[in-house]
C-alpha cells in the first residue's frame, strides 16, 4: 500500500504545482474557461479522452461489463457517432459564432430571455450532478489506495479537485488531461492483457462466463434503444465539446483532435468493458459495481505498476470533474452573471465569478454524490433532462428560421416537466423518459413557432446556413 500512497502524493504534489503555475499566467476569464482560444491538437484531443474517459467510461463501463457482458459496448458507440457528428456539421458555425456556451447562442439567436433557462438546465440539472458523479469515482479509486471510509475518500477527491480548478483553470486542465489521455489508455489496455493472462487466458473466461455475457444481447431490445438514445443525442448538445471545439486555435486543430480524440475513446472504451467480463474470474461476483475496475486492479498488478495506472485513473476522473466544473462555471459567469446581473462586469470581475461558480458548483455536486452512489445512475438522470431539454431547440437555432423565442421556451421548460413526471410515473412501456421526452420537445417547439411570431431581439437566422459558405480559418 506503501507504493500507492508515493504515487498518489508525487500526483498531487504535481497538479498542485502545474495549478499554481498557470493561475500566474491566468488574467482574464477568457484565459481562466477558454485558455484564450489557443489550445493545439495535443491538449484537446487528450482533454477529450480524459474528459470521456471518467467515471462513468472507465469505472461504471468496468461494473455494467461485469453485471451486463460485452453488450455494454454497443452503448459507448453513439457516444463517439453523434461527437464526430457535431464536429463536421456545427464545427464551423460553432468557431464563427466564437460561442462560449450553448446558451449564449439561444441569447444571440433567441434573445437575452432566451438563455437563462438552459444556463440553468446545464449547469444545475447536468454540470453538477456530473461533477458529483466524478467525486463517487474520486472516492472509489481513494478507499482502493488508502483504507479510509467512502466518505472521507470522496471529501478528499473534492478538496483536491476543487483547489486544482480554482487555480489553473482550462490551461492546466487540458494539458494535464492531455498527458492523462496517453497513460490510461495504455493502462487500460495493459490491464486488459495482464488481467487476462491472469485469470488463465480467453479460453478460461469463455468458458467460465455465463454465453449471454459474452455475445451482444445481454440487453434487451428495449434496452439498448434506451440507452442508444440516452448517450447518442445529448453529445450534439455536450457544452465540454462545444467548449473544446471554441477552445482550440483553428478550424483544422478542432475536427482533427475532436475526432480523434472520440475515436480513440470508443476503442478503448471496448477494453473497459471487458476489463469487467474478465474480472469476474478473479473477484467476488458481489463486488459493487462501482469497485470492480479498481479491486481488479489492485489484484493483477504490483503496487510499484498498480499504484501508477491506479493514480492515472484517479488524474482522469479529477481532471473530467474539473472540466465539468469549468463548464458549468461559465453558464453561471456569462450567462446568468454577465448577461443578467451586471452586463457591464470588467474582466477581473467575471474572472472572479468564474473562480465563485467554481466553488459553490462544487458544493452541490459532493451533496449529490454524498446521497447518490450509482455512477450510472447520475449519468443517466443528468444526461437525459439535459437532452430531453436542448437538442432540437439548439438544431432549430442552427437550421431553421421559423423557430421563435416562444416556441424554443416552451419546448425547454415543456419537455423538461414531461420528462420529469415520465421518470415518476415508473417510465411506462419500459421507455426511458429521454425516448418520449424529445417527441414532446420537438412538437411543442414546432407547433408553438408556428402559431407565434419573432419578438424583436430576435436574429431569425439559420445560423449552419449564414456561415456554411465562408472561408475556413
Amino acid at each position: 500500500m506503501s507504493w500507492y500512497l508515493i504515487w498518489l502524493i508525487v500526483f498531487i504534489t504535481g497538479i498542485m504545482a502545474l495549478g499554481f503555475y498557470y493561475s500566474r499566467k491566468i488574467k482574464s476569464s477568457d484565459d481562466y474557461t477558454m485558455a484564450n482560444f489557443s489550445l493545439g491538437f495535443f491538449p484537446i484531443s487528450g482533454s477529450i479522452i480524459a474528459t470521456s474517459m471518467g467515471s462513468a467510461a472507465v469505472i461504471g463501463a468496468a461494473g455494467e461489463g461485469f453485471q451486463v457482458g460485452t453488450a455494454w459496448f454497443l452503448t459507448t458507440l453513439p457516444v463517439a457517432g453523434f461527437s464526430i457528428l457535431l464536429v463536421f456539421l456545427l464545427g464551423k458555425t460553432i468557431r464563427k459564432l466564437k460561442l462560449y456556451t450553448i446558451p449564449d447562442l439561444f441569447v444571440r439567436r433567441f434573445g437575452k430571455a432566451a438563455g437563462l433557462i438552459p444556463a440553468l438546465v446545464i449547469s444545475i440539472l447536468y454540470m453538477t450532478p456530473t461533477f458529483g458523479m466524478q467525486i463517487v469515482g474520486m472516492g472509489s479509486i481513494f478507499t482502493t489506495i488508502v483504507d479510509i471510509p467512502l466518505f472521507w475518500a470522496m471529501i478528499i477527491g473534492f478538496l483536491v479537485c476543487v483547489s486544482f480548478t480554482l487555480m489553473g483553470g482550462l490551461p492546466s486542465v487540458a494539458w494535464t488531461d492531455a498527458v492523462q489521455s496517453v497513460l490510461i489508455i495504455v493502462g487500460l489496455i495493459l490491464m486488459f492483457v495482464v488481467g487476462l493472462n491472469y485469470v488463465g487466458g480467453f479460453d478460461t473466461v469463455v468458458q467460465n462466463t455465463p454465453s449471454e455475457l459474452l455475445n451482444f444481447t445481454g440487453l434487451s431490445g428495449t434496452e439498448l434503444l434506451n440507452y442508444l438514445i440516452i448517450f447518442g443525442p445529448f453529445y450534439l448538445v455536450w457544452q465540454t465539446s462545444w467548449q473544446r471545439i471554441s477552445a482550440a486555435k483553428s478550424e483544422k486543430t478542432a475536427v482533427s483532435a475532436v475526432t480523434v480524440g472520440f475515436i480513440l475513446t470508443s476503442v478503448v472504451g471496448f477494453f473497459a468493458v471487458g476489463i469487467g467480463v474478465i474480472a469476474r474470474q478473479s473477484i467476488p461476483l458481489d463486488t459493487h459495481p462501482d469497485s470492480v475496475y479498481t479491486d481488479f486492479l489492485a489484484t493483477v498488478f504490483h503496487p510499484a505498476i498498480g499504484g501508477f495506472f491506479m493514480v492515472s485513473l484517479f488524474a482522469a476522473v479529477l481532471t473530467g470533474a474539473t472540466s465539468f466544473l469549468l463548464s458549468g462555471a461559465m453558464n453561471i459567469s456569462k450567462d446568468i452573471y454577465e448577461k443578467w446581473m451586471n452586463p457591464d462586469a470588467s474582466g477581473e470581475k467575471i474572472l472572479k465569478v468564474s473562480r465563485l461558480s467554481v466553488a459553490v458548483m462544487a458544493v452541490g455536486g459532493l451533496l449529490i454524490a454524498l446521497l447518490i452512489s450509482d455512477i450510472i445512475a447520475i449519468y443517466t438522470y443528468a444526461l437525459s433532462l439535459s437532452a430531453v431539454s436542448m437538442v432540437f431547440p439548439v438544431l432549430a437555432a442552427m437550421y431553421w428560421h421559423g423557430a421563435t423565442k416562444i416556441g424554443m421556451i416552451t419546448s425547454v421548460v415543456g419537455s423538461l416537466i414531461f420528462a420529469m413526471i415520465w421518470n415518476l410515473a415508473g417510465k411506462p412501456f419500459g421507455l426511458h423518459e429521454i425516448v418520449p421526452g424529445l417527441v414532446v420537445s420537438l412538437i411543442i417547439l414546432v407547433v408553438v413557432s408556428l402559431l407565434t411570431d419573432h419578438s424583436d431581439d430576435e436574429d431569425p437566422t439559420a445560423y449552419y446556413f449564414a456561415y456554411k459558405n465562408e472561408k475556413n480559418e
